[in-house]
């Protein structure tokens, strides 16, 4: 785009323009709060940070096309379609937007003449200005006919992209208009089995996005409840309900309840239709990292290995349940049922199969960790890490 195509009074205008970047901070801020205070809407502090920044890429853009010097593309173009889609999916027309543009031009070109050094280069851009805002007009026109097509085409597609930017980590400035984010979040993830529950209530206040064979949900901490009476009355086959999260941690949220359903079809965590994560966090961290646990078992737990299937479950039962406790032999023989004396014999075994490493602080942290992690597996009828065990000992 360009405003000037005569240059013979080029230098003057390029000395006032260089005048003029230098104040475009300050201006930027001048202009921001003057619409703010005119149009309210632009006074939320998402808002503000994206008009500002429009405002500062017009600022400098329009400058750039005076001082008739090699400037990179801004992206002034990109940035007021932009508005104009925002705008649409607000579900506003752009009267408001013209009124605040109105009053941006208005300071923007008073400062502009008090910085003249004479009435010449007012005169010589007042065009070029009317221009330029003409063709921000029109960009904004068309960047909002675009969004408002596509909303009428699936009123659930900025929310549902907004989902998916959360769900990634890549939130995009200026999406307080399509569900305004809370400081706090719940996730829940659930499983369809197969068929298309009706959601409709819930989307109202929730933030719904499809993956898979699921639906992913997230709404403000404060309705943690809602949401999850709302999944289970539209009859889904199982929810994971994940705690409060910063609207940043929501990534890892996603993978915390993803986690919470795999545990419960591993046997892990006990089934039900709606699977409280809050109340598996344990399970949940432990079984970060699969692959790692199953190599620490390999490496800490062989002499248990060795023992046969029903040594290896009783003794592993008894020691997870000492590194838990730390109790005495009639206290765990009264947690599993058994007598003092099968205790006590038992854990002579596990100390002939460990021997000194039972003293070692570090070792039986990892190996509390590890076990917790394990026995549930195991009892589930997991029998990889055993597999793998007879397998290596065999090569």
């Amino acid at each position: 785009m360009t405003l000037f195509a005569d240059r013979s009074t080029s230098d003057l205008v390029a000395a006032h323009a260089r005048r003029v970047r230098r104040v475009v901070p300050t201006l930027t801020t001048e202009i921001i709060d003057a619409v703010c205070e005119r149009v309210p809407q632009f006074a939320r502090p998402t808002s503000r940070a994206v008009a500002a920044e429009a405002v500062s890429t017009a600022l400098h853009r329009f400058l750039d096309e005076l001082d008739g010097a090699p400037h990179r593309d801004r992206g002034v173009d990109d940035v007021f379609r932009s508005l104009g889609r925002r705008e649409a999916r607000a579900e506003r027309t752009l009267d408001e937007f013209q009124v605040g543009l109105a009053v941006a031009v208005r300071i923007g070109w008073a400062r502009f003449q008090e910085l003249a050094e004479d009435g010449t280069t007012s005169a010589l851009v007042s065009d070029g200005l009317l221009a330029f805002v003409g063709h921000l007009q029109r960009q904004v026109e068309a960047g909002h006919e675009e969004a408002r097509r596509q909303r009428a085409a699936d009123p659930n597609r900025a929310r549902a992209a907004l989902a998916e930017q959360l769900l990634t980590g890549t939130v995009q400035p200026g999406t307080d208009e399509v569900w305004p984010i809370p400081a706090s979040i719940v996730l829940a993830v659930a499983e369809l089995g197969g068929e298309r529950p009706d959601l409709t209530v819930l989307a109202q206040r929730a933030l719904l996005v499809r993956h898979d064979e699921t639906v992913v949900a997230m709404v403000d901490s404060a309705d943690r409840a809602c949401m999850t009476s709302a999944l289970v009355d539209a009859g889904v086959t199982r929810v994971a309900v994940g705690w409060e999260v910063d609207p940043s941690e929501v990534p890892s949220a996603f993978r915390w309840a993803r986690r919470a359903l795999d545990l419960v079809r591993r046997g892990v965590v006990p089934d039900a239709q709606v699977v409280d994560c809050r109340e598996h966090r344990t399970q949940i961290w432990l079984h970060a990292e699969p692959t790692l646990r199953q190599q620490l078992g390999q490496e800490l737990l062989r002499p248990l290995f060795a023992e046969t299937p029903n040594s290896r479950e009783i003794l592993s039962e008894t020691l997870l349940v000492w590194l838990e406790t730390r109790d005495s032999a009639p206290a765990i023989a009264a947690r599993l049922g058994v007598h003092p004396q099968t205790v006590r014999y038992r854990w002579k075994r596990i100390n002939e199969l460990f021997g000194e490493a039972m003293h070692d602080t570090e070792f039986l942290v990892q190996l509390t960790m590890l076990l917790k992690a394990s026995v549930p597996l195991w009892k589930a009828g997991d029998q990889s890490d055993f597999e793998r065990f007879r397998a290596e000992d065999a090569s």
